[in-house]
C-alpha cells in the first residue's frame, strides 16, 4: 500500500484542509463537527499536527488525515490509520545571529 506525506495544513472560516505531497487536497468542514462548529476563529487556528492527523487543544478535538481523504474518496482507510501522514521535512536555514543553522520543519502550521 502506497502512503501519502502531508506537507501543508491550513483552515479558512468553513473548514480545515490539507495537501498532500503529490498534489491532493481534502478538506473536512467545520460544521460537520460540532466541537469545531462552536469553536471561536482564534480555536479553530491553534491546532498541531500529529503523524496521524491534527489536534486542536484548547477544545479537545482530534481528526485524522486520513479519515479526510476517506471521505474525498481519495484514499481507502486501513486498519493502522497512517495511509496520509505528517512528518516534518527538517531543512537547515542559516540564521541571522551567527554560522550555526537552524532546522525549519516544512508541512506544519
Amino acid at each position: 500500500m502506497s502512503k501519502s506525506r502531508i506537507i501543508k495544513v491550513w483552515v479558512d472560516q468553513d473548514a480545515v484542509h490539507a495537501l498532500a505531497e503529490d498534489g491532493r487536497t481534502a478538506s473536512y468542514q467545520f460544521a460537520d463537527w460540532k466541537r469545531l462548529r462552536m469553536a471561536t476563529p482564534a480555536q479553530r487556528e491553534d491546532f498541531y499536527l500529529t503523524y496521524s492527523g491534527i489536534h486542536w487543544p484548547q477544545i479537545d478535538e482530534d481528526l485524522s488525515f486520513e479519515g479526510m481523504f476517506a471521505n474525498a474518496g481519495l484514499c481507502s482507510r486501513t486498519e493502522s490509520e497512517d495511509s496520509v501522514y505528517w512528518k516534518p521535512s527538517p531543512k537547515k536555514y542559516p540564521t541571522h545571529e551567527d554560522d550555526s543553522l537552524l532546522f525549519v520543519a516544512e508541512g506544519g502550521e
